[in-house]
């Protein structure tokens, strides 16, 4: 456990250092810790949604609407972890590809898929929502959220690989 702070302090601390190396363990040792904060928000915020909505619809007439209020704020909260995460988790990803013997700007691959999967992403949760025809066909939408996720995993590989070997 001691550890594992002590890793999350390492990147908190070096968020805006891109140079040197950093170890598989401190790598997913921080990825293990935003998904872990990010879980309890979101989880927090869906079982108080449950609840709210276990009252009824979602008026002002629901007893626990009040409710949507502070849900509202963990999203902001979750909001801000995220940005808070943005810099760290970009400078300890190209510190392990360094380490892992990779070129670091090849991280730039995968942020350009993610950012680019905002749209098509919204595309799909909307398409059943309306009438009209999305702007983007559906399966467009599709491949390139597959395209996306298969990048990302295949990143995440990258990232697992050994320390590479210093010759003497």
């Amino acid at each position: 456990m001691k550890t594992f702070w002590l890793h999350v302090k390492t990147c908190i601390g070096k968020y805006m250092s891109f140079s040197g190396y950093a170890k598989r363990s401190e790598f997913w040792t921080w990825a293990l810790f935003v998904t872990i904060v990010s879980c309890v928000l979101f989880g927090a915020a869906v079982m108080l949604a449950i609840i709210r909505n276990s009252a009824g619809p979602d008026t002002t007439s629901n007893p626990l609407y009040w409710l949507s209020s502070i849900i509202f704020y963990i999203f902001m909260l979750l909001g801000l972890f995220y940005l808070f995460c943005l810099l760290p988790t970009l400078a300890v990803a190209v510190r392990r590809l360094r380490d892992a013997g990779y070129y670091p700007w090849t991280i730039v691959i995968p942020i350009i898929l993610l950012i680019g999967s905002y749209h098509p992403a919204l595309v799909v949760a909307i398409s059943g929502m309306d009438s009209n025809p999305p702007e983007i066909p559906l399966p467009y939408c599709y491949a390139y959220l597959c395209l996306t996720a298969v990048v990302c995993l295949l990143y995440a590989i990258l990232l697992c690989r050994a320390t590479k070997e210093t010759p003497l």
